[in-house]
């Protein structure tokens, strides 16, 4: 366990919100030592120490301020430079809210006008009157088409109108069938575009047959007709029907049919009150919904006069009162103080050994006697500028499962320690015992019946005090630390 008469070391500030080391670097380390083992002997010029074991752990030390976890800023949706009045207030700073927790409302006496006067216009819209006035005229639409169809049939013949219906059966069948064996290929799927290849093939075929029985029969037979000639005598000629005539036919039952597409849609929609396709068209189509959107528009309106909580959390700051105009600006500001989190600094010599992941210990300015653990959860990647320090900055979560939670205020100061490594019952020696003798390869000088010898060692973790030895030492070796002058 951390001792609090330690912590002290995390005051040497450098600024309102940032607590570093003067000395900078990874140079504020707290660790349970064993007490100085050196041994000097007047009759000897060497200086020595004992490995003992202990435990070192190697603390990075900078400042934190307590933070929200997340906090949002709660604003009306009002359009830009309109102004309307707030009514009610239904929470206070420091208050706890839920999210969509309501908690200021506005006067909606305007929009409350303006739903009812949607909802009325919908409703004559839907009435029984205009659902009767639709189903008569999708009626009347059927009629139409039957009577249209037949004076098409009559002009081209019944022949020659089965025949053209085949054509579009078997070109759709055609299209139907390619797409499914281009999407799932088999030899059922390639079999039934040969078939229907076939039937479309007899039907072009079929149409040829009835369109020479029409020339040769059908108009003779049903469009004779005959007039005088100068002379008084009775000339016969066919009446063919007109390309135009034919055309204007064919145009009257496609519109006809797209009538009753449309008619039927909107009947069952007003009728069973179902949501109108996208596809839908027609002005009648086209009224209903934009009833329905006003009557959606109005209920928005009406409900955004009452602001609701986004999250849930504490209400931080407050901007308004009641009775004022307030537009789109910041009402107030909610606050999510879970998990306890703090924005941390550090030295920018230390940006090697603050990591995500890395345990924290945490003692607050207002608590000195309390130490919380936490983890580093977030460093930025690169270095910023707080006053005229460069610094590491990093967010730290507080885990507050075993040491509970004290309620500290947002702005909270704390000295914040990095653990960035630890090692229990290691092998310890001064590091002035280490002699280097290549990158990260290092010796030492052990006594051997009262000689020093060099003894090649593994070091892992180090502090400007003792070092911990992996391998290549035991306890109870007496190493040299350096040369001393004797009384002598």
């Amino acid at each position: 366990m951390k001792k609090n008469e330690n912590s002290t070391r995390k005051y040497w500030i450098i600024a309102l919100v940032v607590v570093l080391l003067t000395g900078g670097g990874f140079t504020a380390y707290r660790y349970t030592y064993l007490p100085s083992q050196q041994e000097i002997s007047e009759e000897s010029t060497v200086q020595t120490a004992t490995a003992r074991r202990g435990d070192i752990i190697l603390y990075a030390a900078g400042a934190g301020t307590l933070i929200p976890a997340a906090e949002v800023d709660v604003s009306f949706d009002i359009s830009d430079g309109i102004q309307e009045e707030l009514v009610e207030l239904l929470i206070g700073v420091g208050d706890e809210v839920e999210a969509g927790q309501v908690l200021v409302r506005l006067d909606d006496s305007d929009r409350q006008d303006n739903l009812v006067d949607a909802q009325r216009e919908l409703r004559e819209l839907t009435s029984a009157s205009t659902i009767a006035a639709v189903e008569k005229e999708l009626a009347q639409t059927r009629i139409d088409l039957e009577e249209t169809t037949n004076n098409l049939i009559g002009l081209i013949s019944p022949a020659v109108y089965r025949a053209e219906g085949y054509l579009e059966e078997y070109t759709m069948a055609l299209s139907d069938a390619q797409a499914a064996a281009e999407e799932s290929p088999s030899e059922e799927a390639e079999q039934r575009v040969k078939e229907v290849e076939q039937n479309l093939k007899w039907a072009k075929s079929n149409l040829q047959v009835q369109l020479q029985y029409y020339q040769e029969e059908y108009l003779p037979e049903n469009f004779e007709d005959f007039y005088w000639d100068s002379n008084d005598n009775k000339v016969y000629f066919i009446d063919v029907p007109t390309e135009a005539e034919i055309a204007s036919h064919r145009a009257e039952i496609s519109l006809a049919e797209a009538s009753i597409q449309e008619l039927e849609v909107l009947l069952t929609a007003l009728k069973n009150d179902e949501d109108l396709p996208e596809e839908a068209t027609g002005s009648q189509v086209s009224a209903l919904r934009q009833a329905r959107q006003a009557v959606a528009d109005a209920l928005d309106d009406l409900e955004a006069t009452a602001l609701t909580a986004p999250i849930s959390g504490t209400v931080t700051a407050i901007f308004a009162d009641e009775s004022e105009m307030v537009g789109d600006e910041v009402i107030l500001v909610i606050s999510d103080l879970s998990p306890p989190t703090l924005e941390a600094y550090f030295d920018e010599s230390d940006w090697k050994h603050i990591q995500e992941g890395f345990p924290v210990e945490i003692i607050f300015d207002a608590l000195p006697d309390k130490l919380y653990q936490g983890e580093v959860v977030h460093v930025d990647p690169g270095l910023i500028s707080e006053g005229n320090t460069t610094v590491v900055y990093s967010l730290v979560e507080l885990n507050t499962s075993e040491t509970g939670w004290d309620n500290l205020p947002i702005g909270s100061a704390a000295g914040v320690d990095v653990i960035g490594g630890r090692a229990d019952n290691a092998v310890l020696i001064p590091v002035e015992a280490l002699r280097e003798i290549s990158d990260e390869e290092y010796a030492v000088f052990v006594m051997e019946d009262g000689e020093p010898k060099m003894r090649l060692v593994e070091v892992g973790l180090q502090d400007l005090i003792y070092a911990e030895i992996i391998s290549g030492l035991s306890q109870g070796d007496v190493v040299t630390t350096g040369q001393v002058e004797t009384g002598q």
